[in-house]
């Protein structure tokens, strides 16, 4: 079972470990499932309703909430924090 991160109008948030990048969560509702990436907030894969996809968008904007969730990604995935910085650097480059 996933670490629930959060539940608001029928919408589970989710991260696994045993993960894969980019840093993402999953968010689900009902039969629905969306992979969402943590920096564009956009759909990786699957879908979920247009409504519901607004409010985890709203939900990840609100506080610090996308460095708290990068830290327990990683924290679950700690194989995968230093392919994160490689990716950066060459991003950088």
């Amino acid at each position: 079972m996933a670490p629930l991160i959060a539940y608001f109008y029928g919408i589970r948030i989710e991260i696994y470990s045993r993960e894969h990048l980019p840093v993402h969560i999953h968010a689900k509702y009902g039969e629905h499932e969306a992979l969402i990436d943590l920096k564009t907030e956009q759909v990786l894969s699957g879908s979920i309703p247009r409504r519901k996809l607004k409010k985890v968008q709203e939900w990840l904007c609100e506080d610090n909430r996308k460095a708290l969730i990068e830290k327990n990604f990683f924290e679950l995935n700690p194989q995968l924090f230093f392919n994160d910085l490689l990716n950066q650097q060459d991003e950088k480059q």
